[in-house]
Parts: C-alpha cells; sequence; structure tokens
C-alpha cells in the first residue's frame, strides 16, 4: 500500500510499504479523509518536534476492512471515526484516560491507503455523519476537551482568536455551551464569513481594527468571560489575557511552537484572578465529540481535498491559510 512520509521541511516522497495485518483486538481501516492539522504544517516549518521519517496525519476517518481475533465481524464495512493514537495501557495517564499525555504513545499516521489500529480506537459514525466531515471528529475532541475543562457560564461573551479549524470548531462548540455572545477575529474574509454562518455574533478584521477596542466597547470595559487563542502565536496569547475580564479564563487552543516563551505580567493575572489554561489532545471527549457532530453544521468546513501523492501540494494550500480544513483523500484514484 501506499504512504506519505515526510522526509523534512516541506519534502514527501510516496512509498510502498507492507500491507497491515489485523492482529487480535486491531482492525485495518481504509482511510477516506485525513485531515491537515496546523501541528502537521508546523512540523514542516521546523516549530513542532516530530522525527523525520514520520507517516503524519491524525485526524482521520475511513472504512473498516479486516477485524483482527476477539473483534466483532460486524465492524467490518462499517464507516468509523478514528482516534488516531492509543497508549500503552499501564501508566497513570491511561488508567485516566488520558492517553495522549501517555509517555509512551503510539501515534497511527493517517496520510496513508490503510491503517491498523485497536478496535477500541475505531468508532461507527451516527446517522447522519458523512465519512468526510467525520475526520473532524478528532480536532472537534480536542476543542471539546478544553472547553469542558471549566465551566461556561450561561450567557457568557466568548471571544476566539483565529478562524482555522479549531477556532471555528471552538465557536460552535462555545454556542453549545451556553455562550450568548461570539466574537471571532481572523484576518481573511473568507474565514470571518463562515464564522458569521456558524453563529459568530461579531467578527473582526484585526488588520482593520482594534480587537481590544472592539471588546471593550461591547462588554462596557468588562471584557470577555472566555478567550481562546486558537491560532498558536505567543503575542496573540498575550493578548487574550488582556481582553479577559476580572476572574477571565484564557484558553490555549492554538498550539505555539516549541520552547515558545510568554512574557507576562504576573501582577495583572493575580491581581484580576484570570486562569489560563491549556488542552493537548483529544482527553476522553472524543465519543462525545462524534455523537455532537451530526448537530453542528459544520460539513462545509472541509474547503479543498487533495489525493495522496499530491501532499506537498496540499500542506502548501493548508500552510498558505486558504479556506478552513484542507484534507487528504488515500483512497482517490
Amino acid at each position: 500500500m501506499r504512504v506519505a512520509t515526510w522526509r523534512g521541511e516541506s519534502r514527501f516522497t510516496i512509498d510502498l510499504v507492507p500491507e497491515p495485518v489485523a492482529g487480535p483486538g486491531e482492525v485495518v481501516v481504509a482511510v477516506h479523509t485525513s485531515g491537515i492539522c496546523g501541528t502537521d504544517v508546523h512540523t514542516t516549518q521546523g516549530l513542532f518536534p516530530r522525527p523525520v521519517g514520520t507517516v503524519l496525519g491524525h485526524e482521520y476517518s475511513g472504512v473498516v476492512r479486516q477485524a483482527g481475533r476477539g473483534v466483532s465481524r460486524r465492524l467490518v464495512g462499517r464507516a468509523v471515526a478514528c482516534e488516531p493514537s492509543y497508549g500503552c495501557g499501564e501508566c497513570a495517564e491511561c488508567a485516566a484516560e488520558r492517553v495522549s499525555q501517555c509517555p509512551r504513545c503510539v501515534r497511527v499516521g493517517g496520510f496513508a491507503e490503510r491503517v491498523r489500529l485497536p478496535a477500541s480506537c475505531v468508532h461507527p459514525l451516527p446517522r447522519g455523519l458523512d465519512l468526510a466531515t467525520a475526520a473532524l471528529t478528532e480536532p472537534a475532541a480536542c476543542c471539546l476537551a478544553g472547553l469542558e475543562m471549566f465551566p461556561v457560564p450561561r450567557g457568557a461573551t466568548v471571544v476566539v482568536i483565529g478562524g482555522g479549524i479549531m477556532g471555528l470548531l471552538t465557536l460552535v462548540l462555545a454556542r453549545r455551551r451556553r455562550a450568548r455572545r461570539l466574537i471571532l477575529s481572523d484576518p481573511l474574509e473568507e474565514r470571518r464569513r463562515i464564522a458569521r454562518r456558524l453563529g459568530a455574533s461579531v467578527v473582526v478584521d484585526p488588520a482593520r481594527e482594534s480587537l481590544r477596542e472592539r471588546v471593550t466597547a461591547l462588554t462596557r470595559g468588562r471584557g470577555a468571560d472566555l478567550v481562546c487563542e486558537a491560532v498558536g502565536k505567543p503575542e496573540l496569547v498575550a493578548e487574550a489575557l488582556a481582553l479577559a475580564k476580572p476572574t477571565g479564563v484564557v484558553q490555549l487552543v492554538g498550539v505555539s511552537p516549541h520552547t515558545s516563551r510568554l512574557p507576562l505580567d504576573l501582577w495583572d493575572i493575580h491581581y484580576r484572578e484570570l486562569r489560563l489554561g491549556g488542552a493537548f489532545g483529544r482527553g476522553t471527549a472524543f465519543r462525545r465529540a462524534l455523537a455532537l457532530m451530526p448537530g453542528l453544521g459544520v460539513k462545509r468546513l472541509v474547503t479543498a481535498s487533495f489525493p495522496l501523492e499530491r501532499v506537498a501540494e496540499a500542506f502548501a494550500h493548508a500552510a498558505a491559510g486558504k479556506g478552513a480544513k484542507t484534507v487528504i483523500t488515500p483512497g482517490a484514484a
């Protein structure tokens, strides 16, 4: 079968590797859609640590083609959303179902025609969810896991900085968690237009107006209950802290480059009683996110699709910030 192997910087090769075979408790999934995450792009830019020679891609869906011993044969032929990693099953993090923090976590790259996974990592799609949209379940689960770390007050004002896929999914999920005023900031008109369609109350072009002044005016000087930085830039995290109200929460949704440092006014955080939170990975939220997917109205967030052999072109498209989500379709001819 074919896989796209990352060879450093923006270089990929399409390689032939042995077909995966399902062992006991495992399945083989034919990958239908695999999304390009911002961390994948950061990897090619030297901003996120990954070993060269890795098969990237951790947002994918597909169809079960093999079931190993101990796995129900009824799974074969089922369309599934895939959790792309699994833990050792022995450490404290695995016991808490936090496999993303397992020191021996195994990540299975989805830029491949087929993948082998534990059967516990694949979940049949709920009615009304197509395979392409199902590939958004992993990023949606990451956003949901972050939002579940604290209560969102009824009627809250939420600011999302960044209208990429993580920002847009955070916006939608914050609305479902009873937020009333949703403000999204992004310099791209296409993304602001999508945010309006998904329920943003206010959209801001930070190249034309001050987000801080707009939020200050809308909240009568108090600030937002929740500010989500969904780009992954330390300077925007600093701005997010300035936008939060006293006792407000700043959530790190975007992944800042490895070794990033943030200059903090610790007195300000202490005085205003701010909370700064990070959430890495999907936590325990994957199944809950999958159940929500048919009702989120996010089908049109997949805005560009490329076959496996055009993976380098797909990465260039994603890195340029075009559209919401760029995906690879390994099964395309």
